[in-house]
């Protein structure tokens, strides 16, 4: 979970937004720059659905970074503090990935605040060997 009055990178898969802590982003790109075998398409946000926009995260594999495809990279975002929230108990209990961490509120909207490097990692772990 990020700390309150921080800053995410908002981003789309699909037509849902997302929030992330910048901690772990590198850098923003275009999926085009990277080995296509290389890019973390599919996940349990959904899948892109023209997905030309990549977030490069720090994840602690080997290589040190990954690339995330995603449609649409909306900027950087300061949230007060108070904004983030934890997730519901209920909804921890039941959602299957552990990356999704709470909730931001972005525009008088609840978003979901995404831990990016578990995300991958679960892609990851759930890729055919």
């Amino acid at each position: 979970m990020i700390s309150p009055a921080a800053e995410v990178l908002l981003f789309k898969v699909g037509d849902r937004l997302f929030a992330a802590g910048v901690g772990d982003v590198l850098r923003i790109g275009t999926a085009g720059e990277v080995d296509p075998a290389e890019l973390v398409l599919q996940t349990s946000l959904g899948t892109p659905t023209g997905g030309g926009r990549a977030i490069v995260v720090r994840d602690g594999s080997p290589a040190g970074e990954a690339t995330l495809v995603v449609d649409e990279v909306l900027g950087f975002r300061a949230v007060a503090a108070g904004a983030v929230q934890p997730l519901p108990s209920l909804a921890t209990a039941v959602l299957q990935s552990r990356a999704v961490t709470g909730l931001v509120l972005v525009d008088d909207a609840q978003t979901l605040l995404i831990d990016l490097p578990t995300l991958i990692r679960e892609r990851r772990a759930a890729a055919p060997a």
